[in-house]
């Protein structure tokens, strides 16, 4: 005996609904396990599945998202300086002089610098401050005899995206017979 589509429960026409109702369901949850964009070329641009991954065109990752919360790549570097003060540069200019120097690309709308500094004699005094392509980021900081860390900053970086951002640090002693001394301790760009 045949079955006629009239003769199921709620009639043909409910089944249908339900057929779609059930692959609009698998289709929805197959979209939130994984996503893929697609550059125009068909090679893979974005993963997003339980993490998320920017790809070059060669299928390379540029940035992903580590599974445990934060950055998996890029790898940032971190560096280190020396902790001795007494080795670390030094002037006994009465004048500002540049100490520390970097050339950067401006990728981030801010930034800061951590410095260490101190006087390596009793009776010195002296100062340090931060440039950014010749004009001064926050305030002038004091020195004495006794090893400190300040951070100038956030302070906006100037120019345009991916233009060229010119940081120095200079020192100078206002007092005393010894040197003032400084090291970058940290220097980043941030966002806004």
């Amino acid at each position: 005996m045949s079955l006629r589509l009239d003769q199921l429960p709620g009639g043909a026409s409910d089944l249908a609904r339900r057929i779609a109702r059930v692959e609009r369901t698998l289709r929805e949850r197959a979209a939130q396990l994984s996503s893929i964009v697609r550059r125009t070329d068909s090679s893979i641009a974005m993963r997003i599945d339980a993490t998320w991954q920017l790809l070059d065109k060669d299928g390379e990752t540029l940035v992903a998202e580590d599974a445990a919360g934060g950055l998996a790549v890029p790898y940032i570097p971190i560096t280190f300086t020396t902790a001795r003060y007494t080795d670390w540069p030094a002037s006994t200019s009465a004048t500002f002089e540049d100490i520390h120097r970097a050339t950067i690309k401006r990728l981030q709308p801010y930034g800061y610098v951590s410095i260490g500094h101190t006087a390596d004699a009793a009776a010195t005094t002296g100062e340090i401050q931060v440039y950014a392509n010749g004009a001064q980021m926050g305030d002038t900081i004091a020195v004495t005899f006794s090893q400190a860390a300040t951070t100038v900053g956030p302070f906006a970086m100037p120019g345009a995206y991916k233009g060229q951002v010119d940081l120095t640090v200079r020192a100078r002693r206002t007092g005393g017979a010894g040197a003032i001394r400084c090291t970058v301790l940290a220097a980043s760009g941030i966002e806004s």
